[in-house]
């Protein structure tokens, strides 16, 4: 994977077309692009577009249920709705967006970490900085992600063990593997000039970027049955180095369990 230098040229007209959207409907008090949208040095060929639209109290439902604001919306293939404010759509060229519609009061409900205010009618720069000033993740405490990791395998292989192959497979591909990439990132600083690419609300991104050798390592224990998944995950987390003697001696509480021994 590398960094985009130059974002696709039909990826920046849509944001254009977007923004010029926003500006022009009477009922729209704001735009704010999120993610790669904001951020346009790391979009590429595959990147969605991700917003927040905030409206008018009282007419969220009206840009929710008809898109016609969107740029080329007689191009759109489907979009389903995803959460009380969001959709998902996907145009016939497979064009990807991800947003939400906000009315005026409802805009404190999102998180944001990159964002850019292309259209501001009222405050909604003032307020998209406050909160990012409090979308911060859960703080990072070793002894618990640690203590909740172990947990978690022990969990999952029990199910595991019972039959659950596939809710253990969730267990460990995503919860067990969500807490080693944390203690991947407290273990070690990612590769030059790729800090500022770390996404603080999501650690599964931009891993391959930031520590290439060590996601190789994870993509092929990702690879194994589920048992094996969770003995070699373990294993690579203690070979971080980040874990102190007595800790260390804690996953022997799930190895004696489990007849990893």
């Amino acid at each position: 994977m590398k960094r985009s230098a130059n974002a696709p040229p039909a990826f920046l007209a849509f944001i254009e077309d977007l923004n010029r959207s926003a500006q022009e409907n009477p009922d729209v008090l704001g735009l704010v692009l999120v993610g790669s949208t904001a951020e346009t040095f790391r979009a590429d060929e595959w990147s969605d577009h991700d917003f927040f639209l905030i409206v008018k109290t009282g007419c969220g439902e009206k840009f929710r249920n008809d898109l016609s604001w969107l740029p080329a919306s007689e191009d759109i293939a489907f979009s389903p709705r995803e959460t009380d404010h969001g959709l998902k759509v996907v145009y016939r060229n497979g064009r990807v967006i991800e947003f939400a519609v906000f009315e005026d009061s409802e805009l404190e409900l999102a998180s944001v970490n990159s964002w850019a205010v292309p259209t501001d009618k009222t405050n909604i720069t003032e307020r998209v900085q406050a909160i990012q000033a409090r979308t911060n993740p859960r703080p990072f405490i070793l002894k618990d992600e640690w203590s909740l990791f172990l947990a978690t395998i022990l969990i999952a292989i029990g199910r595991a063990r019972r039959g659950e192959l596939l809710i253990a497979g969730q267990g460990i591909r995503t919860r067990a593997l969500n807490y080693a990439l944390g203690l991947l990132r407290a273990s070690k600083p990612p590769l030059d000039d790729t800090a500022d690419l770390e996404d603080n609300l999501d650690r599964f991104r931009r891993v391959e970027v930031q520590y290439p050798e060590e996601a190789k390592i994870l993509n092929n224990i990702l690879e194994m049955p589920v048992e094996e998944c969770a003995k070699a995950l373990l294993d690579f987390a203690i070979k971080l180095n980040v874990l102190s003697t007595e800790q260390v001696s804690l996953g022997k509480v799930v190895s004696d369990k489990l007849g990893w021994n």
